[in-house]
């Protein structure tokens, strides 16, 4: 043993002094930058380890460091400072290592329009998303980070197919003729407003202006609101490549409930028997007894042409620079399956951003991006029989046939004649049409800027934004959408571009300790340009190069061209002046100049006013500890809305023709009544505000109360028939919004290890026509699409002053008629027969006509509301996102073909428990019942599309640092649509077919079904 002793001696020793000679002490000082004074206390720790140590309270550390890890990376940090990394680089000393006080939310910079503020500062009523809320979810398009976040912003997913589109409303709906989506400004480019070709990973910032007096700097495109988007800057001192990619799987949330193929076959033979009743020359019935055994479930064809579809994400980007070049450089590649067969979205875009400091007194900086995107969409109108398309149709077709014949073919048609309606086979449309779309966009804005005096600077940007598009539609002629012209084709393009200058001076100077002003004036100029070309055939003998070649038709039609141009020029000026760091003004004034209005009106002057008074700042309030901010704002201004299609004021024409003989002979028809007098709309807002924080800011809240009245409303009026027109834009008509606004930013726990905080957001906005020109109510509606040519629906809304825009209109269900006896004791003129529907007789003239027609619902919701909790505990962070929208009414026309429409389509499930004389308990009408779909729509098919969603729920984890390759590295999962909770019975609650348009709100009908998605992702710093 004594033995074996003294052999370890030996080496225990050299282990000792091997590890001693692989150890070194780092010693050094840590200082406040503010005041250079010593920082005790402060976390040192080699970043991806747990080892560390703190200064002591002369602020000096002493840190063990292996010799291997010479170039780590020390991570400094202390409360209410920010972070700061520094590489050890061989060093033993590292000395006067400078922490700088972290930036309070009051003391944080945002982007307002032509300029910066602090928060503290703003008189108006600003919003603004972070980069870090930006990153927490992976989204599709640019806007829908929007969505939940902010209060007194709706966003509704009108479209859920890729590439579809979202609606914006920022307190309310002021327009009934022109656009209400709010003026998108990226990187100071105004009216980039295609955000589809956006990449959302390169955004760093989103500021939105909600009340006139912070809008009124855009004047003419302020009423609706201005988001304006910052993308991602290098930042000085250092050099970053990070890498990020996720993929998931996207699955239809909810399916309609359909009859299966003997369910459907009993309710034709029900259908064919109640038509024979009353018809001279009945016929067979479809199916037999025994036929009708022999069948089971049939074909399911949702489940055809619904499928899992995938999506991925890729991002690459190199950021950095030095005190004179700052750089960022992304690439990305997006690409999402729609769950529809056939369709996806692609995008592909490429970002420099450079900052450039030539000297002391003159810089430059460049934002651009190039970007293609390209859609196959699912959504094919068919033609002939069906006006619906590969969804629609899919829900009507029969279950009873298969999706392929015995030889293995598509079938082509639905069957048996004439019991059914005549509708194609859906998975052929949704295979063998196509629908693509190409886009391409450069966006690339410059500015230079030169301090004139110290204080005074001279910014001059030029922007360019360009688009081409390419449509390419085919529809083959072996599949029953190209039968009626044996097969169609067409080609488009369209180029939009805008370039604009805008030159401000900026003055921005402290005049004393008491006194500060910063004032900007400016002159902007852009021009818009488009020009459109289109060319179709049909008659093809064969499929074989679609589009590509049209010459192939037998039967070219008219190609059609055009050309558009439209200038905006306008002046403005902004000052803000703080008294006391307490009272704060702003006076903006904007006039702007547009050709799309008459020659008497083109200019129009938009000014505005706001004041804020910092009341925590008055000595009385020293003494209220717990109230750590308190704010008061009161603002008002005036903005315009110049959102309709160009050359409404002048004199237009049409192309006509007509044939005489075998010549086409060509001339023009008049369009339109000229009107010199057509103006801007013009909205007058005014805003009360408070913005208040306890316990020191872990509390914030921001509470708003606004009033706009929207006139001159660019108005669409009838003219008599004598002038040969059937209308004209006039500036006639009135609209008001006012509602309130609350959000509340919480820091709940803010320890060590763990911290969690809440944001929370409720907004409520009343809408009211005031005046329609004289008139006291229009009908308008679904009705106005081709899709509902001839169907009877009728208008679905009515326009009534007194009312809000966006109230459904149409008959009161009142049960269903039970017998002869009770139709004949009624008294009705309506001839009806037991098992109809019956509807109230509001005006009691004994018939149901348009007259007993009233007000069923409302599009506009009572309120809506987000809330998301972050929580951080370790490496690990989870963010969980609630979104709701409450006391709003969707009218489900999908349901009304399913359960009242064509009696020859097969319906929901609930109509196996129609009618008859033996099942009188029911609402739903018997089999042949044409009344509901004759009369126009009830409330019945008027539905509650209140909702709460679990939006996103995103789980992630901070891997410890393993390499000196690779800074930083973090994985994540997220859920989105994971649950909604809703009566609505159709796919979803959150849904408008009709995209942004004013007068068809909350329509359901064809509309792409949204999906539950699960995403993993992967983030990697270099």
């Amino acid at each position: 043993m004594q033995k074996f002793t003294h052999l370890l001696m030996p080496a225990a020793l050299a282990l000792s002094l091997s590890a001693h000679a692989q150890t070194r002490q780092v010693t050094g000082t840590v200082l406040s930058a503010t005041d250079k004074s010593p920082l005790p206390g402060v976390s040192v720790i080699i970043k991806g380890t747990s080892t560390g140590t703190s200064t002591d309270p002369n602020g000096k550390f002493t840190l063990p460091l292996a010799a291997a890890d010479n170039d780590a990376v020390l991570v400094f940090s202390f409360i209410g400072f920010e972070p700061t990394e520094v590489r050890v680089a061989g060093r033993s000393a590292i000395d006067g290592v400078q922490l700088k006080e972290k930036a309070t939310g009051l003391d944080e910079v945002v982007v307002v329009g032509y300029g910066t503020q602090r928060k503290r500062d703003l008189t108006g009523a600003v919003a603004s998303i972070s980069a870090e809320q930006v990153a927490e979810t992976p989204i599709a398009r640019a806007d829908q980070i929007l969505q939940g976040r902010v209060s007194g912003v709706q966003v509704t997913q009108t479209n859920s197919e890729p590439g579809g589109n979202v609606s914006i409303r920022i307190r309310g709906t002021n327009s009934i003729n022109t656009g209400n989506e709010p003026l998108f400004v990226v990187d100071g480019f105004p009216g980039a407003g295609d955000l589809n070709s956006i990449n959302p990973s390169d955004i760093e910032s989103v500021e939105i202006l909600k009340d006139a007096s912070a809008t009124a700097i855009y004047g003419s495109r302020g009423a609706n609101g201005v988001v304006l988007i910052t993308t991602k800057k290098g930042k000085a001192g250092s050099n970053n490549i990070n890498f990020e990619a996720y993929t998931g799987v996207q699955m239809v949330r909810n399916k309609y409930e359909l009859m299966n193929a003997r369910e459907f076959a009993e309710y034709l033979n029900d259908v064919r028997e109640q038509g024979n009743e009353n018809s001279s020359s009945p016929l067979p019935l479809p199916y037999t007894q025994e036929q009708i055994d022999a069948l089971g479930e049939g074909t399911d064809w949702q489940d055809e042409i619904l499928r899992p579809a995938r999506m991925s994400n890729y991002q690459l980007s190199f950021n950095g620079g030095n005190e004179g070049t700052r750089y960022n450089l992304s690439f990305n590649y997006f690409d999402q399956q729609g769950i529809i067969l056939n369709s996806g979205f692609q995008r592909g875009t490429v970002r420099l951003n450079l900052d450039r400091k030539i000297s002391q007194k003159l810089s430059f900086s460049l934002s651009s991006q190039v970007a293609g995107t390209f859609e196959k969409r699912a959504f094919v109108n068919s033609s002939g029989g069906s006006n619906g398309g590969v969804l629609l149709d899919a829900l009507r077709i029969s279950p009873i046939i298969p999706v392929r014949d015995e030889f293995g073919q598509y079938t082509y048609s639905n069957t048996p004649l004439p019991y059914v309606e005549d509708v194609g086979n859906p998975v052929a449309y949704a295979e063998k049409a196509k629908d693509h779309r190409t886009t391409g966009r450069g966006l690339f804005n410059v500015a230079g800027n030169y301090e004139v005096l110290k204080g005074l600077t001279l910014r001059v940007t030029a922007g360019l934004d360009y688009r081409t598009i390419q449509a390419d539609v085919f529809r083959p002629n072996d599949i029953f959408l190209g039968r009626l012209n044996n097969g169609s084709g067409s080609r488009s393009e369209t180029n939009r571009y805008s370039w604009l200058n805008e030159n401000t001076l900026t003055y921005d100077t402290k005049i004393n300790e008491n006194n500060a002003l910063n004032v900007v004036g400016g002159l902007t100029f852009q021009q818009f340009y488009g020009n459109d070309f289109s060319a179709s055939a049909n008659n093809f003998f064969t499929n074989t190069l679609g589009s590509d070649n049209l010459a192939l038709g037998a039967n070219i039609l008219t190609p059609n061209s055009g050309r558009y141009t439209n200038t905006l020029a306008s002046y403005f000026g902004r000052v803000n002046y703080r008294l006391f760091e307490k009272y704060l003004f702003t006076f903006t004034m904007r006039a702007d100049g547009s050709s799309r209005f008459g020659k008497n009106n083109k200019w129009g002057y938009f000014p505005s006013a706001a004041f804020a008074y910092r009341l925590i700042d008055e000595p009385f309030m020293k003494n209220l500890t717990a109230l750590s901010d308190l704010k008061l704002r009161v603002g008002y201004g005036v903005t315009g809305n110049q959102e309709i299609s160009n050359y409404q004021s002048l004199a237009r024409y049409d192309v006509g023709s007509y044939a005489s003989g075998s010549n086409r002979l060509v001339g023009l028809v008049p369009l339109n009544i000229v009107n010199p007098d057509l103006r801007w709309e013009t909205t007058a807002a005014s805003n009360v505000g408070i913005d208040v924080a306890f316990l020191q800011n872990r509390i914030y809240v921001t509470a708003d109360a606004y009033y706009k009245k929207t006139t001159d409303l660019l108005l669409r009026v009838s003219t008599p028939r004598t002038t040969g027109y059937n209308d004209i834009y006039l500036n006639a008509g009135s609209v008001q919004n006012k509602g309130l606004e609350f959000a509340l930013n919480t820091t709940n726990l803010n320890g060590e290890k763990f911290n969690w905080n809440t944001n929370l957001n409720v907004s409520l906005n009343r809408n009211k026509v005031l005046d329609l020109n004289g008139e006291y109510e229009r009908y308008v509606g679904a009705s106005s699409s081709s899709l509902f040519v001839g169907s009877g629906l009728g208008q679905t809304s009515v326009l009534r002053v007194g009312e809000p825009i966006g109230s459904f209109y149409g008959y009161e269900f009142d049960g269903i008629w039970q017998s002869t006896e009770e139709i004949q004791a009624s008294g009705t003129r309506t001839v009806v027969r037991p098992g109809d529907p019956r509807y109230r007789d509001l005006n009691g003239d004994g018939a149901i006509t348009a007259l007993d027609r009233t007000i069923i619902g409302q599009a506009q919701p009572q309120f809506i509301y987000g809330v998301t909790n972050n929580f951080k505990y370790g490496g690990f962070n989870l963010s969980v996102f609630v979104q709701g929208v409450q006391g709003t009414d969707v009218l489900n026309l999908n349901r009304y073909e399913l359960e009242s429409g064509l009696t020859s389509t097969n319906k929901l499930k609930s109509v196996v428990n129609r009618w008859t004389p033996t099942n009188t308990d029911t609402n739903i009408p018997r089999a042949g019942s044409t009344i509901r779909r004759s009369t126009g729509i009830v409330n019945d098919v008027l539905e509650d599309g209140s909702f709460v969603r679990l939006k996103t729920v995103t789980l992630g984890y901070t891997v410890p640092k393993f390499s000196k390759v690779v800074k930083s590295a973090s994985v994540y999962i997220t859920a989105q649509n994971l649950v909604t909770w809703t009566k609505y019975s159709g796919y979803d609650p959150e849904v408008n077919s009709f995209g942004s348009d004013n007068l068809s709100l909350n329509t359901d009908y064809n509309a792409f079904p949204s999906t539950r998605t699960f995403i993993a992702g992967l983030k990697l710093g270099f």
